[in-house]
């Protein structure tokens, strides 16, 4: 088992939590200005480029497997930095306009992204909950850093409450395997369980508990209600970082939980995670078609993407993990894209009802189109993401005699199509009240174009992208068991 104990390994979150410091100083000195924004920018840049410089493509295992460094962890790594990145683009303008505390504002974003960071990148129960909850504190305070909106502080008041009872659940869950093995590293709690069937009940206790736990952060029905509201009264670039960077970093985790830590119990979580995802997908679209509001139905969208993705989680095969990975990359690009779509017209429109973007076509042509192409990536039309990211999902399904799983989720992508395409057919084809074109911000267009790219590109080189997936491992080649 390799082992390395330098710092170097998890220099980028080094980086990243220093940038925070800088930027918290420069907030607190130029209160007014948008240098915290671009100082973040510039931590964030400097820990991709430690992360492809220093430490991709190493593989080790240090501090008794606290830090997992591996071609996974890093992937998610960069997955957390590139929607970092495009958060703080979507940001700027919003939290000027907003007089928000930039300093605080930008330095909570990238803590959470640190937890983030650790929650994918360990091996040991303490470290992912750690992240978990660096993750959580700091999410709890974005969503309520609009201090004069009644709806941004229930937003982060139930935030908190549905949090700190999920977390509770986690750590629950997590004593439970602890009990059992007498570690919290995944690869002795697996062991433990290979050797002794009898405490398999215990253990599906702790299972169940962590699912619940990490279901909440997934926004998974039914531990979904909390995301509507938090999604829609907090900030919108917090709601747009939430959405995604928060999801993929529970979906992450859970990987490297279930798969490395319970491969035994797969019968049990694998059935868990089947009725999680039809039943997620099916509420989440079905709400969402009842929705005005444009935000809450990008709530309820996002409960049906968890159900989606949760499918590749429930068949686990290598081509499933991979699909899993596709598709939150694409995701991620297409969500914080359409929400720099929607934080524009909310400077406009702060109800931010599906009605206010009647003429958008013809108001901010460019936008309309790019919020667009994100729509139809999330119904899954070719050639976006989120089609090959559905196709490589159903794929997996019935490469694992799920059919009835794969046909779910197409009746599912068809039920979608007329919530999406109510929003596109207002654009186009509804006059606009005021048909003044509308000024846009450098850092929404600057999201709304790399959005579109990436968007369109993992469309468009599928292949390209699912080698690369391919290539990591969740499970550790030095871990000597099958799954």
């Amino acid at each position: 088992m390799p082992v390395d104990g330098s710092l170097g390994l998890i220099l980028p979150e080094i980086v990243l939590a220093a940038a925070g410091m800088v930027v918290l100083a420069a907030g607190l000195t130029w209160r007014q200005s948008r240098l915290p924004g671009v100082l973040a920018i510039l931590g964030i840049a400097a820990s991709a480029a430690v992360l492809v410089n220093r430490v991709w493509g190493q593989t080790a295992e240090i501090w008794s497997g606290t830090v997992m460094v591996d071609g996974y962890a890093n992937l998610f790594k960069a997955i957390f930095l590139a929607v970092a990145a495009m958060t703080v683009l979507v940001s700027l303008d919003y939290v000027h306009r907003n007089r928000l505390p930039a300093g605080e504002f930008y330095l909570l974003l990238l803590l959470a992204t640190v937890g983030m960071m650790f929650m994918t990148g360990s091996l040991n129960l303490l470290t992912i909950y750690l992240g978990l909850e660096c993750l959580s504190l700091a999410s709890y305070s974005l969503s309520g850093m609009l201090r004069k909106s009644p709806r941004s502080t229930e937003a982060a008041l139930k935030y908190i409450l549905i949090g700190a009872v999920s977390s509770g659940i986690v750590l629950f869950g997590m004593s439970l395997l602890f009990g059992v093995a007498g570690s919290t590293h995944l690869r002795d709690i697996a062991q433990a369980l290979a050797h002794n069937g009898s405490l398999a009940p215990v253990l599906v206790a702790g299972m169940m508990f962590l699912i619940a736990g990490l279901g909440v952060k997934m926004a998974a029905v039914p531990f979904h209600m909390w995301a509507p509201d938090v999604y829609h009264g907090s900030p919108a670039p917090v709601a747009a970082f939430l959405i995604t960077a928060s999801e993929a970093a529970a979906f992450g985790a859970a990987l490297r939980i279930f798969l490395v830590g319970l491969p035994a119990l797969a019968d049990e979580w694998r059935t868990v995670f089947i009725v999680l995802a039809v039943i997620s997908m099916t509420v989440g679209n079905i709400t969402a078609i009842l929705q005005t509001n444009m935000r809450r139905m990008l709530a309820y969208s996002a409960v049906a993407q968890a159900g989606y993705i949760m499918v590749g989680l429930a068949v686990a095969s290598d081509r499933a993990v991979s699909a899993m990975l596709y598709y939150l990359m694409g995701y991620a690009f297409m969500t914080i894209g359409a929400f720099a779509v929607v934080i524009l017209l909310g400077r406009q429109h702060p109800s931010e009802e599906i009605s206010d973007f009647k003429g958008l076509g013809q108001r901010a042509p460019f936008f309309a189109l790019a919020l667009t192409i994100f729509l139809l990536s999330l119904i899954g039309i070719p050639p976006t993401a989120g089609f090959f990211g559905k196709f490589y999902l159903i794929q997996a399904a019935v490469g694992a005699d799920l059919t009835w799983l794969a046909v779910v989720m197409m009746i599912n992508s068809i039920i979608s199509i007329p919530y999406y395409w109510g929003v596109v057919r207002t654009m186009y084809l509804r006059e606009a009240d005021d048909k003044a074109p509308l000024p846009a911000p450098a850092g929404l267009r600057w999201a709304a174009v790399i959005g579109v790219l990436g968007t369109l590109a993992l469309g468009l080189f599928p292949d390209t992208f699912v080698q690369i997936v391919s290539a990591v491992q969740v499970v550790p080649a030095w871990i000597s068991m099958a799954f």
